[in-house]
C-alpha cells in the first residue's frame, strides 16, 4: 500500500511541453503519510547507496544527487504547499507524522562526509576549471551550505545541530499553524448597523456570508448580523473605512493579537525558535544566528546592513514627522475628537481621510476601475512588449488545488518556455495570509523530458485577495495590484532563467536580499501613468480611469512614504536585534523579545503604539519564513530594485526602442542568470556599476 500511495503522489501531468505537474488532489492525508514515508524511506536507501559508490565528478556525483533531492523535494513541496493554502487538520497530521523523518534525512545528506570530501576533491580538480559558472558556482556553493550545516561536527555537537533542525522544523509548522487554526474560528460580530457606517460593501456581503455559515440563516449584507472573519483583507477594510471607532479598536485589539490566544499561542514557540537559532548558529562557528544568515546573502556583512538601516532612517524620520503632525492636524480640523489623543486604530482611518482630501481620490471605489482580469491583461501585455514573450491561459486541462486557481503558459517565438498557477483569493481558515511565489517545477537538465534539453520551469503565486461577488469579475485594491505585479516578478525569474542546471536556475543560489530585486522592480511600473491608465476599465461602463485621476493616483505614491519606510526599518531592526542579542548560550539575556521590540518601536516609529503590542506571534517571515535576521533583505532589494528602475528612466519610458534595450539586458542578467553568479556581480553586469540608495531616496521624495 505505500508504494500505491507514493505512486499517487508522484503522478504528473504533462500539457504540451509542460511537464512534471502534480495532481494535487492525489495528495489526501492518507496517501501523504504512507506515501512520503516511503519515499524517505527509499531515498534515504538511495542516498546511502550513492554515499559509498560514487565518482567525484559531476556525472558521478553531483547529477545522481540532484535527481534525489528533486524527487524528494518535488513530493515534499506540495506537501508543504497544500498545507498553508488548503489547510485541515487532518493534513497538517499526517505532514507532521512524515515531517520528523524528512528533517533526519535532510540532515543527514547535508553532513554527509563522504558525500562533502568528494564535493571538495570535484572543487579542486583540474576538471572543475573546464565547468561552466553554473556548475562552479553549484559545487562551490553546496560545499559552504554543507559546511554552515555541520559536516564537521561529530558526536554530541553533531546529534544536538539534528535535534536542533528537527525541532526548528516542528516549531514552525506550528506557528504558521496556529495562525491560520485560529482564524477558523476568530470572529467579530457585529449587530448594530451603526458600527458598520464605511465599511465597504463587498466586506459587509463577506461577513454576512460568514454568519450564514456559522448557523443564522438569515443573515444579508444589508441588515446584518456581520460576522468579520479576523484576517487581512477585513481588518485593512475595517481599519481604514469604519468611522466607528469602537469597531475599529475591537478589530485591531484582536488583529494585533493573533497568535496569543492560549489555545493557539505562539509566544513560547518564538522564544524557543530563537534561543535554537542561537545555539544552532555556535555549534557551526558563528557568534550568533544574525552572523550565521548574513554570510550566506549579499550583503557583505552585519555592520553594511545596519548602515544601509541608519541612512533610511535618517532620510525618513524628518519625513515621517512631518507627515504625522500634518495628520494630527487633519483630524483638528475636521474636529475629531481622536486629534486629543490619538490611538493605532486612528491613524488608518484618518490617514485614509486625509490622502482622499489631499489626492481626492476613494481608494475603496477605485477597485471598481480595477478588475483581476482586466489587471491580468495588462500585466501581461507589458511582459509581452518588455521581453518578447507571450503569456495565454491553459483551462480545464491542468490539474489545480481550488477551482480559482488559473494556469497559465509562456511562450518565445511560439514555442513554450514556462508556465504558471495563480490563486488569487483569500480563504479564510484554510489558507494562510499574506502573499508568495513558490517553484512547482525548477528547470532542470536532468528532469528533460524526451526532445527537449531541460524540464521546463513552473512556478505559481498566491495572493488574499478580497473574493468576488456573485457573478463578478474580482475587483482589486492599488495594493493588490501592486501585490500581483511584485509575485509576478519573482515568478518572472524563475520562468525566464537561461540556466539549465537546476541547483543555479531561476531563484536558486540567488542570495537571500537580492530575490526582492525583480519583484520590487515589477512594482515601479504602476507609476509610469499610462500604463496604469491601461490597467482601468469600470465594471459597469467600461470606461477607463480619466487622467486627473490618474494624476493623483501616481503623485499619491509617496503619501506617508516616511512613516511606511519607519514601519519597515521597525521590522528589519526588530529582527536583527533579536537574531544578534536574544536567547545566546551563555550570555545574559537583555530582556524578553517582546521588551526588545518595544525599544526599537520607542526608537523607530513616531505614530502611536499600544503599551505592550507585538507584532511577532503573528510575524511568519521571521517564524515560519525564511526572512530570519533577513528581513532587511525588503529594503536591501528596493534600493536595487529603484536602481534598476532608474535606467528605465534614464533611457525615457515612452521610448521603446530604448526601453527594449534595457529590458533585454534585464531579461540576459537580472532575470536570465539566476544563482549561476553572485547577486552583486549579475546586477554589475545589468547597470554597469553596484547599486547606490540614491535613487530609491529620489523616487520616494526622501531626498
Amino acid at each position: 500500500m505505500a508504494q500505491e500511495a507514493l505512486a499517487q503522489l508522484e503522478q504528473t501531468v504533462s500539457v504540451g511541453s509542460i511537464s512534471h505537474l502534480p495532481v494535487w488532489a492525489g495528495f489526501t492525508p492518507e496517501q501523504v503519510e504512507l506515501g512520503a514515508a516511503e519515499l524517505i524511506r527509499q531515498t534515504d536507501a538511495a542516498f546511502a547507496v550513492l554515499e559509498s559508490d560514487h565518482e567525484a565528478t559531476w556525472e558521478g556525483l553531483m547529477e545522481p544527487l540532484e535527481r534525489l533531492e528533486q524527487r524528494l523535494g518535488n513530493v515534499m513541496g506540495v506537501v508543504s504547499h497544500l498545507v498553508g493554502v488548503k489547510y485541515t487538520d487532518e493534513l497538517k497530521a499526517a505532514f507532521d507524522a512524515v515531517r520528523p523523518a524528512y528533517v533526519t534525512l535532510a540532515n543527514r545528506m547535508s553532513q554527509s562526509q563522504p558525500i562533502y570530501r568528494s564535493m571538495v576533491a570535484l572543487r579542486d580538480s583540474p576538471a572543475f576549471a573546464d565547468f561552466g559558472a553554473s556548475r562552479q558556482r553549484i559545487v562551490t556553493e553546496s560545499v559552504k551550505a554543507m559546511e554552515r550545516a555541520g559536516v564537521h561536527l561529530e558526536g554530541d555537537a553533531k546529534a544536538r545541530y539534528q535535534e536542533i533542525q528537527q525541532r526548528l522544523s516542528e516549531l514552525g509548522n506550528d506557528f504558521s499553524s496556529n495562525l491560520v487554526k485560529q482564524e477558523q474560528t476568530a470572529r467579530i460580530d457585529v449587530e448594530d448597523a451603526e458600527r458598520v457606517a464605511g465599511v465597504p460593501a463587498p466586506i459587509l456581503a463577506l461577513a454576512a456570508e460568514r454568519a450564514v455559515a456559522d448557523g443564522v440563516a438569515d443573515a444579508s449584507a444589508e441588515a446584518g448580523p456581520w460576522y468579520f472573519a479576523v484576517n487581512g483583507p477585513n481588518y485593512v477594510a475595517v481599519i481604514q473605512h469604519a468611522s466607528h471607532r469602537g469597531l475599529r479598536e475591537e478589530f485591531y485589539r484582536a488583529y494585533r493579537t493573533r497568535g496569543t490566544d492560549p489555545e493557539f499561542d505562539n509566544q513560547p514557540l518564538l522564544v524557543e525558535i530563537l534561543e535554537l537559532r542561537q545555539e544552532q548558529a555556535q555549534l557551526v562557528g558563528f557568534a550568533n544566528y544574525a552572523q550565521f544568515s548574513v554570510a550566506a546573502k549579499m550583503a557583505p556583512s552585519l555592520q553594511a546592513v545596519w548602515d544601509l538601516f541608519a541612512e533610511l532612517e535618517t532620510a525618513a524620520r524628518p519625513a515621517g514627522e512631518r507627515e504625522y503632525a500634518q495628520l494630527l492636524q487633519f483630524m483638528s480640523s475636521r474636529d475629531a475628537p481622536e486629534a486629543e489623543d490619538p490611538q493605532p486604530w486612528d491613524i488608518g482611518y484618518w490617514s485614509e481621510r486625509l490622502r482622499e482630501s489631499e489626492y481626492d481620490y476613494d481608494a475603496e471605489r477605485l477597485r471598481q476601475y480595477f478588475q483581476m482580469p482586466k489587471v491580468f491583461d495588462g500585466l501581461f501585455a507589458l511582459v509581452e512588449k518588455l521581453y518578447d514573450v507571450r503569456v495565454r491561459e491553459v483551462a480545464g486541462e491542468v490539474p489545480v488545488w481550488d477551482e480559482s486557481v488559473k494556469f497559465f503558459e509562456v511562450l518565445h517565438e511560439n514555442q513554450t518556455i514556462a508556465g504558471f498557477f495563480v490563486d488569487p483569493y483569500a480563504r479564510p481558515g484554510e489558507k494562510r495570509g499574506g502573499a508568495w511565489m513558490n517553484t512547482v517545477v525548477n528547470r532542470s537538465r536532468a528532469l528533460a523530458p524526451p526532445g527537449q534539453s531541460s524540464a521546463l520551469p513552473v512556478a505559481l503565486f498566491v495572493m488574499n485577495g478580497r473574493p468576488p461577488a456573485q457573478h463578478q469579475a474580482g475587483l482589486m485594491s492599488l495594493d493588490e495590484v501592486r501585490t500581483l505585479f511584485h509575485e509576478f516578478g519573482h515568478a518572472m525569474q524563475h520562468m525566464f532563467t537561461g540556466i539549465e542546471e537546476s541547483g543555479a536556475s531561476g531563484l536558486n543560489l540567488v542570495e537571500w536580499d537580492a530575490v526582492e530585486l525583480a519583484s520590487q522592480f515589477n512594482e515601479f511600473w504602476m507609476d509610469h501613468k499610462p500604463f496604469l491608465k491601461g490597467l482601468t476599465t469600470h465594471v459597469e461602463t467600461g470606461e477607463q480611469l480619466d487622467d486627473a485621476t490618474i494624476e493623483r493616483i501616481v503623485n499619491s505614491r509617496n503619501f506617508m512614504v516616511g512613516n511606511a519606510t519607519l514601519r519597515q526599518l521597525q521590522f528589519g531592526k526588530t529582527d536583527m536585534t533579536l537574531h544578534q542579542q536574544y536567547g545566546l548560550p551563555g550570555v545574559a539575556v537583555p530582556g524578553t523579545p517582546f521588551a526588545i521590540e518595544q525599544q526599537i518601536v520607542a526608537e523607530t516609529v513616531v505614530t502611536p503604539t499600544l503599551p505592550g503590542e507585538s507584532m511577532l506571534p503573528a510575524f511568519t517571515h521571521l517564524f515560519s519564513g525564511g526572512y530570519a535576521a533577513g528581513y532587511y533583505s525588503y529594503k536591501w532589494a528596493e534600493v536595487l530594485a529603484a536602481d534598476a528602475f532608474a535606467a528605465f528612466r534614464e533611457v525615457g519610458l515612452d521610448n521603446d526602442a530604448g526601453v527594449r534595450e534595457v529590458a533585454q539586458r534585464f531579461y540576459d542578467t537580472v532575470l536570465g542568470l539566476g544563482g549561476s553568479l553572485p547577486a552583486a556581480e549579475v546586477y554589475r553586469l545589468f547597470r554597469g556599476r553596484d547599486a547606490q540608495p540614491d535613487a530609491l531616496l529620489h523616487a520616494q521624495g526622501l531626498r
